[in-house]
């Protein structure tokens, strides 16, 4: 008999275990819920929330669905932050290297700025910090979205770029790759005008500020696409054209070095007898189009500048005289290519 009573209690402990187990799986999900709301809720000056989650323990992780951040004050009507999904799981490759690591992919992801929804000052990384337990290692963006809108301007401006893919791998440098920059970016996307972005560097953000070394090239926007910006920032209108950006960066210890390259081809501005009929406008039109006509490389028909940029990554100086120098450099010199000048060195930061 006695023997009958253990092997009961023992069955009744097990079920009850059992049990709970099923009970707790089941109300986990909500649990995770209600803390990622709860640290949405303690971000300073926006608020937000997700849908719900989805936990996959048998591959370490959690599913994010349906988030959105907005800013409480002053803000867009558009969030400054949303995603479809976030997948954070644990990174089970870096196990073989010894490392308990994250890595996260976001599904067609939003991210809008304006003068006034920057995003400064929330306290984003305590966030991030509180939704994975483990360092992130490795960001990946499946579809993503960043655009700059400002509506206090007439007319509005809003430029973006979408159908972003990047993947940023080896963050906690847990290969044991190049020391000083462990870090491989890919992005790609397209801009507002049928523009291509692609942008590749190294990085290190294992330190306190960051190093890195980054060449970006847009290619082929139509200029007319812009007319809402260079119309609110300069009262200019473009008929047609095309325009390419091209960009260096590199930084060691907070000392940046690098340049802003825009080089425009086939340019025409509006016609005067399309353009806004106040006179001073027209005017100004007239003059721009006639300077950019006589200042730009006649053979390949592409108006060119080039901005240097120097000094502290938190403040750096753009060379607005080197930059209009420039203008006269592309015109009356070689034309500027249209592409990465190849001529800024990480390595040569590092030494100085």
């Amino acid at each position: 008999m006695k023997g009958i009573k253990k092997r009961s209690v023992a069955f009744g402990l097990i079920a009850v275990i059992v049990v709970l187990l099923i009970v707790g799986r089941a109300y986990l999900p909500y649990w995770v819920t209600d803390y990622l709301n709860t640290q949405i809720a303690a971000l300073d000056g926006y608020a937000g929330s997700l849908e719900d989650v989805d936990i996959h323990l048998w591959r370490g992780a959690y599913v994010v669905h349906g988030l959105e951040i907005h800013k409480l004050e002053g803000g867009l009507k558009e969030p400054f932050v949303a995603a479809e999904t976030i997948d954070l799981s644990v990174e089970w490759s870096a196990l073989l290297d010894g490392a308990v690591v994250a890595e996260i992919d976001i599904y067609d992801a939003d991210l809008n700025f304006s003068r006034t929804q920057s995003g400064e000052g929330a306290g984003w990384q305590r966030l991030v910090e509180a939704w994975s337990p483990f360092d992130i290692n490795r960001l990946t963006i499946h579809g993503g979205r960043v655009a700059y809108i400002d509506y206090s301007t007439e007319p509005n401006v809003h430029l973006f770029i979408d159908d972003i893919e990047a993947r940023v791998t080896n963050l906690r440098n847990v290969e044991r790759g190049d020391p000083t920059l462990p870090s491989d970016l890919n992005i790609t996307g397209h801009s507002i005008g049928g523009g291509e972005l692609t942008v590749e560097g190294k990085l290190n953000v294992i330190k306190s500020t960051p190093d890195f070394d980054i060449d970006l090239a847009l290619r082929g926007a139509s200029l007319a696409a812009f007319n809402d910006y260079t119309q609110a920032a300069a009262a200019i209108d473009f008929e047609s054209g095309t325009v390419g950006l091209f960009s260096e960066l590199a930084a060691v210890d907070g000392r940046l070095t690098g340049y802003l390259k825009t080089v425009a081809t086939d340019v025409s501005v509006v016609d005067l007898s399309e353009s806004d009929q106040n006179p001073i406008n027209a005017l100004w039109e007239s003059a721009v189009s006639v300077f950019m006509d006589v200042f730009k490389n006649q053979p390949e028909d592409q108006f060119a500048f080039r901005i240097p940029i120097e000094g502290n990554l938190n403040d750096p100086e753009r060379g607005t005289w080197a930059a209009f120098l420039s203008i006269f450099d592309n015109a009356f010199g070689q034309a500027f290519t249209r592409d990465t000048d190849g001529n800024i060195r990480f390595e040569e930061l590092l030494e100085d």
